[in-house]
Order: C-alpha cells, then structure tokens, then sequence
C-alpha cells in the first residue's frame, strides 16, 4: 500500500494526495486567521459561551415532549394575550452619607388661617465643579522689643513650615494626588488634565505637572519597594505581562538595528500578583525575556500560575523548587477561538469547561473553606478533567495539527499535569483571571496616552499603578488614601512604612476626613 500514489483530480491535472492535504491545512489555516482578523476588527470581544438547546426539548420529568404538544405550545404561546406593562420600577435612594441641604418651597396662596399637615421631599443630586484656589501661609516674624542692628537671627522667631511631600512646589498634596488619579486611575493624557484646568483660568506647563509626577513617583519609591518586598514574600503568585510603547532616543536592544526617527521602543509591565493577600506590583522591563522573573522570583518559595508563555517554563528549569501550574482559561481560550473551524468537537469542550466554571461559581457565591473545595474538586472537577483528556487524546489524531481544533488539543494535552494542579489546593485559582483584570487599567492607559516618554518613566508609572491596583483589590478609594499618604509620608517612620500601604492603611483607618476644613467649607 505504501508504494501505491493516491490522486485527486484538478482542472490543471493530478497531484498527490499529500500535497493536497497540505494544501487543504494551510487554506482552513489561512481561513481561520482572516476569521481571527475580522473579529478583532468587527466582531464581539466576549469570551461567552452559549449552548444550544437540545433540539429534543425536556419537560419537567424529563421525558422528550411530542411534537404536536410543541406545536400546540407555541400556538398557545402566539395567541396569549399581550401582559400587561410593568410598573416602573422604584428609584433607589441616593447615599444617606452625602450632605442634604433643604429648600423650603411655600405654596404661592394666603396661608394665614391654614395649618400644615405634612410634607413632600423631593431628592436631587448635586454636582459642584472642582475649584482651585491658593492656600496662604501666613508665618509672623518675633524680635525682641529692644532690637537693633545688633540683634542676631537666633533672636529673630519664625514658625517652622509644615513638611510637604514635595519640598518647596508649589503643587498642594490635594493637586498632586488629584493629578495622579486623573492619570493613572481615570487615564487622562497630561494636555487633557491640562485643559481641564485652563478651563478654570490656571495654565501648568506640561514640564511643570511631568515633573510634579516623577517627583511623587521618586517620593512613593520607598512605600512601592516594601510593597514589593510583601508580595514575593507570598506562596501563592499570579504572574502576567503586558506591554508599554516607550519613547526613547536610546539605541535600540538588538545590535545592528537603528532607531528610526519617531519610532517607539515596546517595553513590558510585568505583574506579580499575590493572591491571598491581595497585594500586586507591577515593574517595567525592556524586554519580555525570562530576565526579569527569574530576577524577582530568585528567593520565592511556593506555587506559581502563570499562562504558557514559554518564558515561565525557563524559571522552572532554573528553579526546580518552585510550583508552577497553568491557567486552565488560557486553553479554553484556544478551544473558543476554534469554533468557526469545528463547531461539533468545540461544542463538546466548552460544555465541559463549563462544568468546571460551575464548580468554581458555586465556591464563591456560598463561600466554600478551602477544604470543602478541594474536596468537591476531587469529586466533581477531576472526573470532568479526566474525561476531557481522554475526549483528546482518542479525538486529536483525527485532526490535522496545524488546524485551530488541533492546535487546541495539544496545547492542552502538553500541559495535562499542570493544567490539572489546582485540584490540589482549594487555595489555588483554576485561571489567572485576577491579574488578568488587575492590567486592564494599563491596557486602557497606553490607549488614551500611548507611549511613556522614557523607559524611567515607565517605571514611575507602575509605581503608580501597583499602588493603586492594591488601592482597588482592597476596597480603598485611591483618592483619600492618596492624600492622606502625601500628608503622613514624609514624616513617617521609614521602619513603619508598610502601615501606608492600601490593605494595612485601610485596617487602621479612621472616619475622620483627610481633607482640609478649609478646603471642605469651600
């Protein structure tokens, strides 16, 4: 049989069967990849899955319903009677912290002989514009009654300035942490924040507010490092990366390459997010090589989850101790995107994907210890896992391996071990969904001011950004937690530091506000 030649027949004439079938994998490639491209362009983001509905309809006890009841059902269903408009439904209070401030409104007739009996409230929500204005330290000068030219400065009595977080600007701590919200929470390039405050009559050169950013990024240095220090001290870490664009007049990384004029350099965020603790940083990089992970993951000790980017497996190679499993999301991410190339096998994985996801719901809405989750991981999640594998193990060499469904199967089946570790451990994560979301911000950033404008600055925005990622994993408006840091920093304890930082900040909070009372009466 080997030595017989199969043919399929052309127009042009004959060719072998092996050619053809190379030629057939490379046009359902070429086709899945203009699908890819067009629903990046046009198509719906989501990842969600919706099965069909079984085209056997089940009735309550689970028996296959005829279809002359089918039909009769949606007749009845076409002829009922339209329902009735619902009401509209309840406006809901608004925040019983928010300040009223009452008018009383008369009725426009004599009231003289008439008594009041009752009352109608109406509530709006009032927006006041933001205001700047300029605080004045009025600081008298003393002198002794008697004095003269011969009268020294230590006879002179001045009251000493308060510290400031940035010594002699002329920026306050609520300017300074309003700006860093406005880009780093809220994304605003700098001539946006600009803008926003010519439009209140003050101009701030551009030089003025980057300087006023790397300042407070140079100031919030010592807190960020502690908070780096906390993270790898974890068992548990979530990693992930991200790419910058960056402006750079540097030569480029790669030698015999020359920059081009107005080219940027792309650089990578790297994210270590610990999980139980709920704590991240992110720090930049030039490069997305191993370099920088197995800088930072040197003295870790514990498990690790990352995606399968092939870096990772460098850091277990180099350290055998570690734990490193995959993100099981990752390779359902895979079977997704094989859908248009084979909707009956796809179809099939998703669903059991979806038994997976239902374990893990259901975890989170009852709270489940960690212990009871592994136990109905054990029980529940590990036969579904088991009868996947085996589902691709028989299926996969019924696929060509260049194919979407084929490279589906074998990224999954090249990692069953670590697809598979999060049975282990209920305090493990099945995906890496939480640090995932937690570079969505930077994602959203780079959008609106796309590039930083030199590889330091880079680094000074995920200052930025791990504090305020922490700021919002823990519940903590980065706004009050900014300008309360900004008054306390500069004379706080260095060896206390960690007291600053959002998750240990938020335990000692008091109610009293941050905000100046002036500030507050204007």
């Amino acid at each position: 049989m080997a030595n017989i030649s199969y043919f399929y027949g052309t127009m042009k004439g004959y060719i072998e069967i092996e050619k053809y079938e190379e030629l057939q994998s490379k046009f359902e490639l070429l086709k899945f990849q203009m699908e890819q491209l067009q629903r990046m362009l046009f198509g719906v983001k989501s990842e969600r899955y919706i099965p069909e509905s079984s085209p056997e309809q089940l009735n309550l006890f689970g028996e296959p319903i005829k279809e002359e009841e089918q039909a009769k059902t949606a007749i009845d269903a076409h002829e009922r009677k339209k329902s009735k408009a619902k009401n509209k439904p309840a406006r809901l209070p608004l925040p019983e912290h928010l300040e009223r401030k009452e008018t009383v409104i008369l009725p426009d007739v004599d009231l003289e002989g008439m008594v009041q009996i009752g009352t109608e409230r109406t509530e709006t929500l009032v927006y006041i514009p933001i205001e700047l204005y300029v605080k004045v330290l009025v600081r008298p000068k003393f002198a002794p009654k008697a004095a003269n030219k011969e009268t020294t400065a230590n006879q002179i009595h001045i009251a000493d300035l308060p510290s400031r977080f940035i010594e002699r600007c002329q920026a306050d701590e609520l300017l300074l942490a309003a700006i860093s919200i406005d880009k780093f929470v809220d994304h605003l390039p700098l001539y946006r924040i600009i803008g926003r405050f010519e439009r209140l009559g003050v101009t701030i050169p551009r030089s003025t507010m980057s300087g006023w950013i790397a300042q407070s990024a140079n100031q919030l240095f010592p807190l960020y490092n502690k908070l780096v220090e906390l993270v790898l001290q974890s068992n548990y870490l979530e990693v992930d990366e991200t790419r910058i664009e960056v402006q750079t007049n540097s030569p480029p990384i790669r030698k015999g390459r020359k920059r081009k004029k107005g080219k940027t350099h792309r650089g990578f965020y790297w994210a270590y997010l610990a999980v139980k603790e709920k704590i991240i940083f992110f720090e930049y990089d030039k490069t997305r090589k191993a370099d920088n992970p197995l800088k930072r993951l040197k003295d870790f000790k514990g498990t690790l989850q990352t995606d399968c980017y092939d870096v990772y497996d460098q850091i277990r190679k180099v350290y055998p101790d570690l734990t490193h499993y995959h993100c099981l999301n990752h390779a359902r991410r895979e079977f997704e995107k094989a859908l248009s190339n084979d909707k009956k096998r796809v179809d099939y994985a998703l669903k059991e994907f979806q038994l997976l996801y239902e374990i893990e719901e259901e975890a989170r809405e009852e709270g489940w210890s960690a212990e009871k989750l592994q136990l109905n991981r054990q029980e529940n999640a590990k036969p579904v896992l088991d009868r996947l594998f085996k589902w691709m193990e028989e299926e996969s060499p019924k696929t060509l391996p260049k194919s979407p469904i084929g490279k589906a199967m074998g990224y999954m089946l090249k990692r069953k071990q670590r697809m598979m570790h999060y049975l282990t451990d209920g305090n493990l994560m099945i995906d890496t969904n939480l640090v995932e979301n937690a570079i969505r911000p930077i994602a959203v950033g780079r959008k609106n001011y796309l590039f930083a404008g030199s590889h330091e600055a880079a680094q000074r925005a995920a200052i930025f950004y791990s504090l305020f990622a922490c700021c919002k994993f823990n519940e903590v408006d980065p706004l009050e937690w900014m300008i309360d840091v900004m008054k306390r920093l500069p004379e706080h304890p260095i060896n206390q530091i960690e007291q600053l930082l959002p998750h240990i900040w938020k335990q000692h909070k008091t109610t009293e506000t941050v905000i100046d009372s002036d500030f507050s009466e204007k």
